[in-house]
């Protein structure tokens, strides 16, 4: 076959490079500290206060735990990439890998964070909240939350006063099944498409399973929509209820 054929071939449905491979191509040619080196440092205890100085001095704050925890009690401004998915993907993508991270973890998991982080050239890594959640027990107006609704009770909501269904799944994703009436910004996209997404309605992220949509959440309670719920289980979790979707072949 031609030189053409061959490529097309071979490059049919790759996905997008993440946004870290440019980034990591150029590490890759410069000398380094080993990671063992690097965890050190990103392995050390800090206090509330030194934890918010570094969030006002331009610190990314980055929630590991899981959506279902994220959900009921986070630090009020961080984001939540759980260590139990995609997780050097999504940090990869999301994260600015030239600006520090201080790491909110589930008490054990600090390290293993920290090495992912470290495995992906992420590694600015100043430290992790001492004692994690329990840090903020005593600093309630530290803390935010966000509800999680069912499949059940979001078809309930539907057929009345209608929430505003953001789907974060990629385009063919969302294109093949998804949510009548649901809006899609793929999660890679949020950041720069979040104006299109309106702040005075109650707002429920969605992806296949959940992952995806805690990001997201996160990512909108941020940047404060008040009124944000994740989606729990995704549009499998919808599916198994036996609640209809639809396609843009079903649409037509």
């Amino acid at each position: 076959m031609s030189k053409q054929e061959f490529v097309r071939i071979i490059t049919a449905e790759q996905p997008e490079a993440p946004e870290d491979f440019t980034y990591d191509a150029v590490l890759n040619a410069k000398e380094r500290p080993a990671l063992e080196q690097t965890m050190e440092k990103a392995v050390a205890a800090l206090n509330l206060d030194t934890v918010l100085e570094s969030e006002r001095g331009g610190a990314q704050i980055l929630d590991t735990r899981l959506p279902i925890d994220f959900a009921a009690a986070h630090l009020t401004g961080s984001i939540n990439i759980p260590l139990s998915g995609k997780f050097t993907i999504w940090a990869g993508t999301l994260l600015n890998p030239k600006k520090s991270i201080v790491l909110v973890t589930d008490i054990g998991s600090e390290t293993e964070s920290a090495t992912q982080l470290g495995r992906i050239g992420f590694d600015r890594i100043a430290g992790f909240l001492a004692d994690g959640m329990r840090s903020l027990d005593a600093h309630p107006d530290l803390t935010g939350s966000f509800e999680r609704i069912t499949a059940g009770n979001l078809n309930e909501e539907l057929l009345d006063d209608a929430p505003f269904v953001l789907d974060v799944r990629s385009e063919s994703e969302w294109i093949e099944q998804r949510i009548e009436g649901s809006y899609n910004v793929p999660l890679k996209q949020l950041r720069e498409r979040i104006d299109e997404i309106p702040t005075a309605v109650r707002l429920v992220t969605q992806c296949r399973m959940g992952y995806r949509s805690s990001i997201a959440a996160s990512m909108l309670a941020k940047r404060g929509y008040a009124r944000t719920l994740d989606l729990v289980g995704g549009i499998e979790a919808w599916c198994a209820a036996g609640y209809s979707t639809v396609d843009d072949r079903s649409a037509e």
